[in-house]
């Protein structure tokens, strides 16, 4: 049996060719009336990492989520924007991230996640209990609305990984800290976040895309594509191909088909849509994080051995970096403090979660790859 995933051609956010692409994605795998009915309360889940204006690549473009807003609208259904950033809050990240007036146009109402309930797992998963928003539960239906961009920890963020938003504050950093170096433990607990929120669809903005050092630092570049399919893994994995990566390569794919949460194998998944052209791109940059960090799970023992000359690491910019104590205050294991007027990185602590490069609004954390690590990396991907 294969799972279906649509990918079709978009250039630009005019609201023509946008809503014309967002349409054909969903009718390729029976239509947003497969998954949302009339009556039902539905939760669009975007990608608000911070405020960001949308040629930014940064967060799920506001027109891409107004075509899917009036999309419930028009199956009789009450759509809601929900999300957690890790700061700032949610009405004013949406606000200067432009969907405050398709909002008010449409009567469509924020849902800040800010209650915690336990949820557990009883089917053998490596975390048996997580703290997730309650606001999430509460509704019938979640759209999974994922950015196309590079992470510096995940290779990639889409469809799985967006749904770390459903985390509440601090509770990301502790998650963090309590998966430390090794990213297929992380990626577990964001697969496992995804079976929990269990979104119906996902549709992915790949329309202007970010490659290089995502998801905050990286290049916005045009990628012109929209995806679709009720398996987030399955397109998870179709995006990856597509932008010339190898699905081996990012953790989330990799674990989530691992605990049967979807499908990776392309072997097993049908993709429907237009026939693309100058795909797979030969020319998408990955983040500079992605090296032997990518290993840890294979306790690599020269990694051991020589860690400052093969483990690619975070560096402050002191002449970037404005001391707005972002980094430190978000740090999960406190590595970061200010030391006679300049923010310093104590090596001994860093966990290499990339935390302070994702959350700089100042673009002062760079990607730092041993040469080493470089030479290395080359020869092991």
């Amino acid at each position: 049996m294969s799972e279906f995933v649509s990918i079709r051609h978009c250039d630009d956010y005019g609201p023509e060719n946008l809503a014309c692409a967002v349409r054909s994605a969903l009718d390729d795998i029976g239509g947003l009336a497969a998954f949302v009915k009339p009556g039902d309360r539905v939760l669009l889940k975007p990608n608000l990492l911070m405020s960001a204006e949308p040629e930014k690549a940064m967060v799920t473009h506001p027109s891409f989520v107004e075509v899917v807003a009036r999309m419930v609208i028009d199956l009789g259904a009450k759509p809601h924007i929900g999300d957690s950033p890790p700061f700032g809050n949610l009405p004013r990240v949406l606000a200067k991230s432009g969907y405050e007036p398709f909002m008010k146009r449409l009567g469509v109402e924020s849902v800040p996640f800010k209650t915690k309930v336990c949820v557990e797992f009883t089917n053998g998963r490596l975390f048996h209990k997580m703290d997730l928003a309650r606001e999430i539960f509460e509704f019938d239906v979640v759209v999974n609305l994922p950015k196309l961009k590079t992470h510096a920890q995940m290779l990639l963020t889409l469809a799985v990984k967006n749904l770390f938003g459903a985390v509440i504050g601090s509770d990301k950093a502790a998650w963090h800290l309590r998966a430390g170096r090794d990213n297929l433990t992380f990626a577990t607990v964001l697969a496992q976040i995804y079976e929990k929120v269990n979104p119906k669809v996902s549709l992915i903005d790949g329309i202007l895309a970010m490659d290089e050092d995502g998801p905050n630092a990286g290049r916005p570049r045009p990628v012109g594509i929209v995806g679709a399919s009720a398996d987030g893994v399955a397109l998870d994995a179709v995006i990856c191909r597509l932008v010339g990566f190898p699905v081996r390569d990012m953790p989330t794919c990799v674990v989530a088909a691992k605990l049967g949460l979807g499908v990776a194998d392309e072997q097993r998944i049908e993709v429907r849509g237009d026939a693309l052209t100058g795909f797979p791109l030969t020319d998408f940059r990955p983040p500079r994080s992605v090296s032997l960090t990518w290993n840890m799970s294979t306790r690599n023992p020269l990694r051991r051995l020589a860690k400052n000359q093969l483990v690619t690491r975070p560096d402050i910019d002191r002449t970037v970096c404005q001391r707005c104590g972002i980094c430190r205050d978000h740090c999960p294991p406190t590595a970061i403090a200010e030391l006679n007027g300049s923010m310093v990185i104590d090596r001994s602590k860093c966990i290499s979660c990339f935390c302070c490069h994702e959350l700089c609004p100042h673009g002062a954390i760079r990607i730092v790859e041993p040469l080493m690590g470089r030479l290395l990396s080359s020869i092991t991907r």
